[in-house]
């Protein structure tokens, strides 16, 4: 998956991190520099992606609440993901993503 970065005019302490997904949408999530939280977004087709500290911890927790409360089994679990991405300010911010064994048909 490749992600594309690109820093918030409006908020130059933000960074959006976004992917052009094979369904056609553009899933996007925002972080904000030096903060404990981050952001997230779930695709129509099941694909899902964290950004910032933890990341990789967040999703899966997420994927566990999801799976408890028996949200993607059409996807047939998930094959779960961990990288970083160049911040615009330097340095790097994970990013955790999670793609389903049969994604959800757009």
């Amino acid at each position: 998956m490749e992600f594309i970065v690109r820093q918030l005019s409006s908020r130059p302490d933000t960074m959006l991190v976004r992917y052009d997904c094979a369904c056609g949408c553009k899933p996007n999530a925002e972080y904000q520099q030096g903060s404990q939280e981050g952001g997230y977004e779930h695709c129509c087709c099941g694909n899902v992606h964290f950004l910032g500290p933890q990341a990789k911890a967040h999703l899966e927790t997420y994927l566990a609440d999801r799976k408890a409360q028996a949200l993607d089994e059409d996807v047939g679990g998930y094959t779960v993901y961990e990288t970083a991405v160049e911040a615009p300010w330097g340095g790097t911010v994970p990013v955790a993503y999670a793609l389903p064994h049969h994604p959800k048909a757009h």
